[in-house]
């Protein structure tokens, strides 16, 4: 049987061309995304761990016991003392305030070690700090600020008791920045201990001490000894680590103990493998069906069933292991070159490739047997025929026989039960028992599409058109019902869950930015800095009408508010006042604008109404609150509200007793964390104040939004791997049927069909089939889509649902016209045969 598998394979090779594209595509999804898992891995080890990657042991204690102790100059004198270190360091890190260029910036001070061996910082140009308190500044960090080597810089901080202190320092040298992503974002100065010490205010708490042995120590001896030292210098639970031990430590601290990108990233694993199945065992059952005579007459020669079975799983097991063989060269090629290219990026220089053993198995294993079991089923279901009754047409599952009323039954009480579940999980906002209940539910309808597939195609077909194409596609679709539901079916999940997971998302998106419009009420709040050095005793008087007209005209700044204090609210905060107008442009939630008699208030405040002293000195009538989401957040009334409440108070006079203006901006919409970062400097450089004078929300927006935004364009780009496989399907099934339609096509040639319709006929049947499974397919996604986030997050935010219209029409598109150009080669191969030629074929 072996050599009529291999002559099966040499003859009808192209048959197998869609398994191979199937399996490979599938295979491939797997083993990147467990080279993906690998590889960040790896990379987050390069970064989280640089700065122990020098030392043979890292001291440290327990992470999350209490009272464990905290590191200082006496443990590290203990663990220097032990037999076998020949050097010890302390790591630690701070911030500082640092004034380079033109303002003042935020800057993480970093101790270099003394012995040459123990240091993770590269010395880029210029020399090493010494002990004169000079300094390392990394190169990306200088370029920003136009600092070079020579130069001096100024840090401000505070001492332990609150003392302010100002140091100048020079710069002995650049260093290469860190890929630490603690310290990355940051200005990184780097010192001799001692000096780094003093430019952090003293009394600094070591975060580890590093370690180098001496050579032929024994480094299990010498952590037992550093362990027992760090007991007896007052470390309650002490603990002493190898470098890898430590990063994975600090890793699982990072990630909160759980990989959740690597089980994102299997969830569409699985369904691009589920996907691919459904299309390999719907490709080998069309492939056994047309072969039923040839099997059938085998059989009556004298090959036995396990023959015939074995010959059907040897094509299965060569083509599967030559198909997950190149899905796998695919994912390693793919991986290879995101790598290459992310290792470009400055910011991401660190990445790194890992290609485990275990994604190379699993991608070959999971592929090969996958496809072992999509071909064992049909070629199981084509040998319990009796030879005799092989050679006449198979009866299909329909309502009235024992197989078609099973699916009918089990669909429905799967589809029943689902749906109950999932409308279940919904409402209680359950996550869990809403996922069970959509795929339970959904299995159902995958029982039943041979019920509602076929007729909805036919009945696409009779309003599609009259034609004589049009009639026999649509007549096609009900004449082998079992044919179109199952090319069908692998399109039908593809689309549903690309449909669900972009209105899902898009939901979640528009939840979500409801929900931080009123946590983050405004983009960006400009802060009174205080007197500019050198301005005359009582000039200064805050923001005025003009600095908020000025910020106007600043690209990316939408609009301006400049807020009066006008009373002190029921905790002593100030409460201030705007311009209802000016207040509905710059808030992100139209819903906290206050009107007359109102109030907004920060969560906290459960009061439905309060009252004010306003700084004139009555006291407010009640106001009305307006809660929003946000944790701090000065109490806020329209102008007219506060009218009188300053009478007689000009900006001098309330200046002097502490209350100034502020300036809330309403940034442009669609601008990055990057753009914002860059506004906020031009606004500061507008001002003539310090950078952290503004701050607020919109970063924290930009970032949640694009964190949405990037999961979308991720989840659609891999399910639609699930549909582009599907699609696969649909144009083998089609080709298989051409095949295995050849003398019928060519009796609807001989009694008169044009090639042109032959050819319309099958672009047709192939356009109806799709376009069904795609329209029903993203129906079913968009309620998945709402009903699953609101299961997922219903629990503390009102659902806002919001379709992707465009998306959606987009994907229906992709498919129709995918599932049309598959129609074309089929179609030509079948116009192409003479009547004669295809009547006399077996």
């Amino acid at each position: 049987m072996l050599g009529l598998a291999l002559a099966n394979l040499r003859t009808h090779a192209r048959r197998f061309i869609a398994v191979v594209l199937a399996v490979m595509i599938g295979t491939a999804f797997l083993s990147a995304t467990l080279m993906v898992n690998a590889s960040t891995t790896a990379s987050l080890e390069r970064s989280v761990g640089e700065a122990y990657q020098p030392a043979g042991l890292v001291a440290g204690t327990e992470p999350g016991v209490p009272d464990a102790g905290q590191l200082g100059p006496a443990q590290l004198d203990a663990v220097q003392a032990l037999d076998g270190v020949a050097a010890a360091s302390p790591l630690f890190r701070g911030f500082g305030r640092l004034q380079a260029g033109d303002g003042e910036h935020n800057a993480v001070v970093l101790p270099l070690a003394d012995d040459a061996a123990l240091r993770g910082t590269v010395l880029a140009t210029g020399d090493w700090p010494g002990d004169d308190g000079s300094v390392l500044l990394d190169e990306r960090s200088a370029g920003r600020l136009g600092v070079g080597v020579g130069d001096r810089l100024v840090l401000s901080g505070a001492d332990p008791d609150g003392t302010p202190f100002s140091l100048d320092v020079a710069v002995a040298g650049l260093s290469v920045p860190s890929s630490d992503p603690f310290v990355s974002g940051f200005p990184q100065l780097t010192a001799a201990p001692a000096v780094a010490e003093r430019l952090l205010g003293g009394d600094t708490v070591y975060q580890a001490l590093l370690m180098r042995l001496d050579a032929g120590a024994d480094p299990v001896g010498v952590a037992a000894a550093a362990a027992k030292a760090l007991g007896d210098s007052g470390i309650a639970a002490p603990i002493v680590q190898t470098p890898a031990e430590r990063t994975t430590q600090d890793l699982a601290g990072f990630t909160g103990g759980q990989d959740q990108l690597t089980i994102v990233l299997l969830v569409f694993a699985l369904v691009a493998l589920v996907v691919t199945g459904l299309v390999v065992m719907n490709t080998f059952a069309v492939l056994v069906a047309q072969r039923t005579r040839e099997l059938a007459l085998l059989r009556t020669l004298g090959a036995v069933k396990q023959q015939i079975r074995r010959s059907v799983l040897v094509e299965a097991l060569l083509v599967g292991l030559v198909a997950s063989g190149l899905g796998v060269l695919l994912a390693i090629g793919v991986m290879a070159g995101l790598v290459a290219y992310v290792g470009t990026l400055p910011e991401a220089s660190f990445a790194v490739l890992a290609v485990p053993a275990g994604a190379v198995l699993a991608g070959l294993g999971v592929g090969t047997l996958m496809t072992l079991t999509a071909a064992w089923l049909p070629a199981r279901r084509a040998m319990r025929v009796a030879p005799l009754a092989a050679l006449r047409p198979a009866e299909e599952a329909t309502a009235g026989n024992r197989a078609g009323r099973f699916r009918i039954v089990a669909g429905t009480v799967l589809l029943l039960g689902g749906g109950a579940l999932l409308a279940l999980g919904a409402a209680a906002a359950q996550l869990l028992v809403g996922f069970a209940g959509g795929l339970v539910s959904f299995t159902g309808l995958l029982l039943l599409a041979s019920v509602f597939l076929p007729p909805a195609v036919r009945l696409c077909g009779l309003v599609g058109g009259r034609g004589v194409p049009a009639r026999l596609a649509s007549l096609n679709a009900v004449r082998n019902p079992a044919r179109t539901s199952t090319t069908a079916t692998a399109l039908l999940i593809g689309v549903t869950l690309v449909a669900m997971m972009m209105v899902g998302a898009q939901t979640t998106k528009a939840t979500l930015e409801a929900e931080l419009g009123s946590e983050y009420l405004v983009d960006l709040t400009v802060y009174d800095s205080g007197p500019v050095d050198g301005a005359a005793p009582g000039t200064h008087t805050g923001y005025t009408a003009a600095d908020a007209a000025a910020l106007e005209g600043i690209d990316g700044v939408a609009s301006a508010a400049l807020l009066v204090p006008v009373a002190h609210g029921p905790t002593g905060t100030p409460v201030y006042a705007a311009d209802e107008a000016a207040l509905a442009a710059v808030v992100n939630d139209p819903a906290m604008v206050p009107g007359p008699g109102e109030i907004v208030v920060p969560q906290h405040v459960e009061e439905s109404t309060v009252t004010v002293e306003p700084l004139s000195g009555a006291v407010s009538g009640p106001l009305a609150t307006l809660t929003t989401r946000a944790n701090y957040l000065d109490p806020l009334v329209t102008s007219g509200t506060a009218a009188g409440w300053t009478a007689g108070l000009g900006a001098a006079e309330l200046a002097a007793q502490g209350m100034t203006p502020l300036l809330w901006l309403k940034a442009d919409p669609g601008l990055d964390a990057a753009a914002l970062t860059e506004l906020a400097a031009a606004v500061s450089a507008q001002l003539g104040v310090p950078d952290y004078a503004v701050s607020g929300g919109a970063l924290e927006r930009a970032m949640f939004t694009q964190v949405i935004d990037t999961l979308l364009l991720v989840v659609s780009g891999l399910l639609a791997v699930a549909v582009f496989i599907a699609l696969i399907g649909v144009a083998n099934t089609l080709s298989l049927s051409v095949l295995e339609r050849t003398r019928e096509s060519s009796l609807l040639r001989a009694l008169g069909l044009t090639r042109g319709q032959l050819r319309g006929m099958l672009a047709l049947e192939a356009v109806l089939i799709a376009g069904v499974a795609a329209v029903l397919g993203a129906a079913l996604g968009a309620g998945y889509g709402i009903l699953g986030a609101q299961s997922a997050i219903g629990s503390f935010a009102s659902i806002h649902v919001s379709v992707p219209w465009a998306q959606l029409a987009l994907v229906l598109a992709v498919a129709v016209l995918a599932a049309l150009a598959a129609s074309v080669v089929p179609g030509r191969r079948a116009a192409r045969l003479s009547p004669v030629e295809g009547l006399a074929t077996e």
